[in-house]
């Protein structure tokens, strides 16, 4: 039973996390419903920073980041001016920031690439070209979320609200499920794996925290 209620909370929180910004771009893009928009972003981010803190042992803490960001996107989106804009600006920054983290801090010296790990719990034991393969992936991954955090920022400054919306809210999911799908196609073809499915890849992203590859 608990297992069953652990996937119908995921299920929930993917859902939420496709749904919500897709409303949030409606709203910006009409100038109808703003407020209910804001409490989206306000609630979007509040989940996406319990989601970057799920490394962290101590509950309280990771509770009290979730405040601080959840505290933080309300005063933004309520006193800033253009406020929908800058506070939606806040879940997709918190996801690509943490994202990049966990994958360039496992590239340091003595530490193993997160694609190498998930890599090795699907293969076992890796060949030298595939751990080369794992790391260039590992920093192909580091290169996207800098390129979308790269991306938000310029739009958000120079583009119209509507067509930063449409990048962060809009494409950021085809954009995230091209990255899978180009890179498990290129591997299956240049590398083979059977047993391999791209579920297997969408799993293994759902597992990611900084203490994999430590």
């Amino acid at each position: 039973m608990p297992g069953k209620t652990s996937r119908v909370r995921k299920g929930v929180a993917i859902l939420g996390l496709v749904i919500a910004p897709l409303g949030i771009h409606l709203a910006m893009a009409t100038q109808r419903g703003l407020v209910w928009a804001g409490i989206l972003v306000v609630a979007e981010s509040a989940l996406i920073a319990w989601i970057a803190l799920s490394f962290v042992p101590i509950p309280s803490v990771r509770w009290a980041g979730c405040a601080v960001v959840l505290c933080l996107t309300a005063a933004i989106w309520w006193f800033a001016p253009d406020g929908i804009s800058a506070s939606s600006a806040i879940p997709h920054a918190i996801a690509y920031i943490s994202v990049l983290t966990v994958f360039a801090s496992s590239l340091l010296p003595g530490r193993k690439p997160i694609i190498t790990v998930f890599a090795e719990k699907s293969r076992g034991e890796l060949p030298p070209a595939l751990l080369r393969y794992t790391r260039r992936v590992t920093w192909a991954w580091c290169l996207f979320c800098a390129a979308q955090l790269l991306g938000s920022l310029l739009l958000l400054l120079f583009a119209s609200p509507r067509t930063w919306s449409t990048f962060v809210n809009v494409c950021n999911l085809p954009l995230l499920i091209a990255m899978f799908c180009g890179e498990f196609a290129w591997r299956k073809w240049r590398h083979g794996a059977p047993r391999e499915r791209l579920t297997d890849g969408f799993r293994m992203a759902g597992q990611i925290t900084t203490r994999d590859g430590a």
